[in-house]
């Protein structure tokens, strides 16, 4: 007889497998051109605007909310993607024509809510002589200060401006309480927004994450003010193409992803970004916003996309005699790190190389700050770090054993969703132990890496040819540039001076030193060497 565990892995299976259309490519209305990464259109519109449980504010709100400074609609697509956010355009996906990564959530009581999806961070931009490519899985380019600052702005603009505020709630159709409910909700977003104040602005394509979801646990749900930390190392936001694959990831491989560990990772997402958590709620687990079956939907999407092959037809071809002679090089130099992932090999299973810091030398920021945060434990003393398991939390703990678990708390709070979840979104990969302070820096394969600038965790360095230099730009502009396909990456052309912000490598956290390989090579053995990293 079968359990019921079998059972529900053979239905998920069974269920997982009605025929998809073919992957496709092509230009979008709004002049997007898609890559085939092996996503058809369903696919790729889950990925776009499938809500993980971001609340930002309600939908019907931000729907006609105005900007600060004007009466036009803040969610107009040409406001948005002065943020960064690209626009696909309206579908039965996407009734409110909202640019990719803005997600609404299912109608809890009611109501939805409108929040931040994973393509917001991981869907990349390429400007070419006119195209513009659209890379699912890549490092987006928004600028997420911005776009908090923005949005706070527009929302006590509205509270302050009678004329504003009557316009707000005649759309609404809305009733007396609502100035009450504003005011509330505003408030809570300034609070957000001053818990992460940092002196080390982000500018366009990173986020300080860790940082950030320290606060959100140990300080904000936990609300232990004096937990607060600076988050003030931000990274690049990382691609996700492979990732599922990998034994480890982020940045400093400090996440196992054998087992539950994607689900747990991105609950632990979906509770940093605009998430909330109730730690004394009633019974077993906390109480959280997190769409626990949307994010193994999501899982599964990333599992089966590939990288982005470099698209002859807008970037021009390879000299395959050069990348012919780059293979050798990079076999010498970069593949006992850099690993060669086979796109066509759909369960392939993949190992990142940990460095240490000291060893590769990059900037220290990310990777210290991780190992050395700790603080009160409060609610949490006493309790097991694994919700259920494990060794128990003392007056003061690590930042990173909170957070596990509040999201182990949050998970457990619907186990047989979870369960399912966790099953649904299962695949086989190279088990990895769990190194809860690692001083070091992944290096994973180097697919699509053409698609992935600017370059080192910190976002740095804004070429490959830069990388096997060692002197290295001071500053450069991130965003709406134009593609350099001789050196690879970000261009110095800059296309809307106010779609890019100015990365200064001097600022703490920003350095681009270290990662010297392949630096002392000759300038014909670079050129080779790059020609065959387009290949990837």
């Amino acid at each position: 007889m079968l359990s019921g565990v079998t059972l529900l892995t053979a239905s998920l299976f069974l269920s997982g497998c009605g025929e998809e259309p073919a992957p496709t490519s092509g230009e979008t209305a709004t002049g997007l051109t898609l890559i085939n990464q092996d996503w058809n259109d369903r696919q790729r519109e889950t990925a776009w605007y499938t809500s993980f449980g971001s609340r930002i504010m309600p939908l019907s709100w931000f729907l006609v909310l105005e900007e600060a400074n004007s009466e036009a609609r803040f969610s107009r697509p040409d406001n948005l993607s002065r943020f960064g956010f690209a626009v696909a355009g309206q579908s039965a996906a996407n009734p409110y024509n909202l640019p990719i990564g803005i997600a609404s959530t299912p109608p809890h009581d009611g109501e939805s809510w409108v929040g931040l999806g994973c393509s917001a961070c991981h869907s990349g931009q390429v400007y070419y002589q006119g195209k513009r490519l659209h890379i699912d899985g890549g490092q987006a380019l928004v600028d997420f200060q911005l776009f908090e600052q923005e949005v706070i702005a527009a929302l006590q603009a509205t509270l302050a401006d009678e004329a504003k505020f009557a316009r707000f709630t005649k759309a609404l159709s809305a009733g007396k309480g609502l100035r009450d409910t504003l005011q509330a909700r505003t408030d809570r977003l300034v609070e957000m927004a001053e818990l992460n104040a940092t002196h080390t602005p982000y500018g366009r394509g990173r986020l300080d994450a860790f940082g950030q979801i320290f606060n959100a646990v140990a300080a904000d749900f936990l609300d232990i003010p004096e937990n607060k930390r600076e988050p003030n190392a931000p990274v690049s936001y990382p691609v996700l193409w492979g990732a599922a694959h990998l034994d480890l990831v982020q940045w400093n491989g400090s996440a196992p992803n054998s087992g539950p560990g994607p689900l747990v990772q991105n609950a632990t997402t979906a509770l940093a970004v605009f998430g909330d958590l109730n730690i004394h709620s009633d019974g077993m687990g906390y109480d959280s916003g997190i769409e626990i079956e949307n994010l193994s939907t999501i899982q599964q999407l990333w599992y089966h996309l590939r990288a982005p092959a470099w698209p002859t037809s807008v970037l021009g071809a390879i000299d395959t005699a050069q990348a012919q002679k780059g293979s050798v090089i990079y076999q010498a130099q970069c593949e006992s790190c850099h690993s060669i992932s086979v796109q066509s090999q759909s369960k392939r299973e993949l190992k990142a190389t940990l460095v240490s810091v000291d060893e590769v030398g990059t900037d220290s920021t990310m990777a210290s700050n991780f190992v050395n945060a700790k603080a009160k434990s409060g609610a949490f003393e006493g309790e097991k770090l694994l919700y259920i398991a494990g060794s128990k939390l003392g007056e003061e703990a690590y930042s990173i054993e909170l957070v596990l678990h509040a999201t182990l708390g949050a998970l457990l709070k619907h186990p047989w969703e979870s369960i399912k979840a966790g099953l649904y979104s299962f695949h086989k990969v190279y088990s990895a132990p769990l190194n809860e302070r690692p001083y070091t820096y992944k290096a994973r394969p180097l697919a699509g890496i053409w698609a992935s600038a600017p370059y080192l965790h910190n976002g740095s360095v804004p070429t490959l040819a830069a990388m096997l230099s060692s002197e290295r730009p001071v500053s450069f502009a991130v965003g709406k540039v134009e593609y350099d396909p001789q050196a690879v990456g970000l261009g110095e052309q800059v296309l809307d001076s106010e779609q890019v912000s100015l990365f200064d490598t001097r600022a703490p956290g920003n350095g681009n030193g270290g990662h010297l390989y392949g630096t002392t090579l000759s300038d014909s053995d670079k050129r080779a060497l790059i020609e065959y990293l387009k290949t990837l």
